[in-house]
């Protein structure tokens, strides 16, 4: 038997202040007898070298709390499940301001194997079993390592292999997320529960507490470039600073100013910024293992995290930039030896920026350290996110201009709104596209209808109409109906009842694409294997979509530790996007009603197999903005740049229920540690920041000459007076509507 309460420990590794510091507060392998320092409902007893419930009823549990010193610390819980057959996992404690009576069980989660060999997160309320989140559907070994991880006010469950520790499922959770869940924080207890039907036994029990690493006491003087430090276990020799420690600028950096070094990473590095003192300011962290970068805020010691975004962290030198100016940091990872023209990765608005500057390294390297003003100028003519109200969004480039196409609520009647841009930043209101036929469509519920995608069919010069809904009578699941129209500001009709497309398959969204091949295909949610995507082939024509269900094949499905936010288990949307010979398929994951995000998978076919990249997700949430997804692709105004467009929610968690629209842009790099394969998809955001308009060479060029003369307004002023519809090639000031003034701005800058 082994119990540690790790006090020398924890003073050794928060003196040096070098790496994570881990306390490990209690272990045990159930090798002998004893199970004090635990508190016990029901009958858990040591038998043969394992402890298991062993008594009458349905199951018991051991509850540990963490020493009163280490409360309100995140940790880790780690034990060994061995011949699981019933019910077995790690309880965590949780509170709630709405509790009327403690739990009768236990107050807070479960992360539970099941009898079908099934595991997922689920919590207990006032009367005993709450509910259950997003089980996997895959069933686990009977032996296997089971952990949680409470951390940063989200917890996650790992499955791993007891053979070679291989990663067999992760799901994340945060209090609040599952339906009916009554919690609102985590406490600082955990525990075991089994079934007494259970034959298995856990082995290894382990908690650790996880402390937040602090710069170590920097007594030592250096000059790096022309930055002098104070520094602890660094040292620099011919330009390159090595070691396992810290280093903090004397002097404090003030206004707008450029941070610069070339960082070969090992373990984990940080750079430090806005540094008040010691336990307060900022750092980006590079973490090698999770192949991520995380920006904290720094407050009395504590790291609170502001944005994490998937990467490649690499161990040979790459540049690190933060650039603070107009109120914001803009943080730039060359991992992809773009130079200068690489996107940022991070660029948040922060308050406190003032302040000292420096790095910490758990074994890397450090060159070329610099500093000076900021060189970040923000473009003359910009736009900051959001754009537009309104969810699910859809988007059709058209003669000029952009449709953009929302879910803004349903009455049953007036369905799904159309607005117009010249310029992918500025949009006008048009008309609703879509009016419920209560006689002819009576077959499908109108006010479930939502998911509108527009696809404009060249072949016969008809713009389609795909949305979801529920079909009328006993099966009330949803189907993908369509109409048609011969203008993309509707309205879009159907000749007679709603036919589904797919009338076999329970199925959302519908997107149209045309593949390299000539042929047209459709993605589709479904809901096998949690939440899925599909490919097929269809023929559209004269106003019908037919599919041809002998080619659907499923694409992507929630197989990865991104597709599960621990509410859902999803994958869905899936635009699929050509590029250089592949079809890239972006895909919401999790829930959209909490943070969701967007993955990418690969194909060399339309219809797959489809292999998603190892650094997902591409969109992710942060301190700012929640909820980013249902996500499309489309071309600037001059169709040199492309923008990912997507909703958001309109406050955080999902307040209120509205979600708005954003445009950020994206590139296409090419991988240098693959150069012959598929580009690497590359977006900088979610923004909230100011952005440059997406290109638009031709905006005051409208006859496309290559000069700015006289003719351009002649050109504008015709179609003024010729009172055609609004196109956005010669709305010149964007303000949605053809007039003068669009005249006087292109005289504007003749001159």
């Amino acid at each position: 038997m082994r119990k540690l309460f790790a006090l020398l420990f924890a003073v050794i590794v928060l003196a040096i202040g070098v790496s994570a510091a881990e306390i490990v507060v209690y272990e045990n392998d159930f090798s002998e007898d004893d199970l004090s320092f635990l508190r016990m409902y029901g009958s858990m007893q040591i038998v043969n070298g394992g402890l298991k419930a062993v008594g009458s009823g349905t199951s018991a549990y051991v509850a540990y709390d963490l020493p009163e010193e280490y409360k309100g610390m995140d940790y880790r819980v780690d034990v060994d499940i061995r011949d699981n057959t019933a019910m077995a996992g790690v309880l965590v404690g949780a509170t709630s301001d709405t509790l009327k009576q403690e739990p009768s069980y236990f107050s807070g989660y479960v992360a539970t194997t099941t009898g079908s060999g099934t595991i997922y997160h689920a919590f207990f309320n006032e009367t005993g079993w709450g509910g259950t989140f997003a089980p996997n559907s895959d069933p686990i070994p009977r032996d296997f390592h089971l952990s949680v991880t409470v951390y940063k006010g989200a917890s996650t469950l790992r499955v791993t292999s007891l053979e070679d520790g291989s990663l067999i499922y992760e799901s994340r959770y945060e209090p609040g997320d599952g339906e009916g869940d009554i919690y609102k924080t985590f406490t600082s207890t955990t525990g075991l529960r089994q079934y007494y039907s259970d034959v298995g036994y856990f082995d290894n029990f382990k908690v650790t507490v996880l402390v937040d690493d602090k710069l170590p006491t920097m007594s030592t003087g250096l000059t790096f470039g022309d930055t002098a430090f104070k520094t602890s276990g660094i040292t620099v020799s011919d330009g390159v600073a090595t070691g396992t420690g810290a280093m903090l600028s004397e002097k404090a950096l003030t206004g707008e100013y450029r941070i610069k070094a070339s960082l070969a990473n090992e373990n984990i590095s940080r750079v430090y910024f806005g540094m008040k003192d010691a336990l307060n300011g900022y750092t980006v962290e590079f973490n090698e293992e999770a192949q991520d970068m995380t920006l904290f805020k720094i407050v009395d010691g504590k790291f609170e995290i502001l944005q994490k975004r998937r990467t490649a962290v690499r161990n040979g030198f790459t540049d690190v930039i933060v650039d603070v100016h107009d109120g914001m940091a803009t943080i730039i990872y060359d991992n992809y030896f773009e130079g200068e023209k690489s996107l940022p990765k991070m660029e948040l608005y922060l308050d406190n920026t003032d302040g000292k500057f420096g790095y910490w390294l758990e074994g890397g390297k450090l060159s070329g350290v610099t500093n000076g003003a900021s060189t970040v100028t923000l473009a003359e003519a910009t736009y900051t996110n959001a754009v537009n109200f309104g969810a699910d969004p859809d988007m059709l480039f058209y003669e000029g201009t952009y449709y953009l196409y929302t879910y803004e609520g349903n009455d049953g009647n007036s369905i799904f709104r159309v607005y117009t841009s010249p310029d992918l930043a500025n949009f006008t209101p048009r008309n609703f596209i879509f009016e419920w036929d209560h006689v002819n469509y009576s077959n499908v519920n109108g006010k479930t209808a939502w998911s509108a995608n527009v696809f404009y069919n060249e072949s016969d010069g008809l713009f389609y109409l795909t949305f979801a809904a529920e079909q009328m009578g006993a099966d009330t699941t949803r189907r993908v109906y369509y109409a048609s129209s011969d203008s993309p500001l509707g309205p879009f009709v159907h000749d007679g009842p709603l036919v589904p497309i797919n009338p076999d398959h329970t199925e959302i969204d519908g997107h149209a694409f045309v593949g390299y091949d000539g042929k047209t295909y459709m993605s589709f949610s479904r809901y096998d294997k949690g939440g899925t995507v599909w490919v097929e082939e269809v023929t559209i024509k004269d106003g019908k979509i037919i599919a041809k269900p002998e080619t659907a094949q499923r694409a992507v499905y929630p197989d990865k530790p991104w597709d599960n936010d621990g509410a859902v288990r999803l994958c869905e949307g899936g635009f699929v996007w050509k590029h250089d010979g592949y079809y890239y398929m972006i895909y919401a994951t999790g829930s959209y009603s909490r943070h969701y995000g967007e993955a990418l998978a690969i194909s060399k076919s339309p219809l797959g197999p489809y292999e998603k990249i190892e650094l997902n997700p591409i969109l992710n949430w942060n301190y700012i903005i929640d909820g980013p997804g249902d996500a499309l692709m489309i071309n600037s105004p001059d169709g040199e740049e492309t923008y990912m467009i997507y909703h958001r929610h309109t406050k955080m968690n999902f307040e209120g229920g509205t979600r708005e629209v954003c445009v950020d842009l994206v590139e296409f790099v090419e991988n240098p540690d693959d150069p012959t394969g598929p580009d690497l998809l590359v977006l900088r955001g979610p923004t909230s920041t100011p952005q440059k308009l997406p290109s638009n060479k031709y905006r005051y060029d409208v006859n496309r000459d290559g000069a700015v003369t006289l003719a351009d307004a002649m050109m504008v002023l015709g179609k003024v007076r010729s009172n055609d519809l609004y196109s956005g090639y010669y709305d010149v000031d964007a303000n949605g509507s053809l007039g003068i003034n669009d005249v006087m701005t292109i005289f504007e800058m003749i001159k």
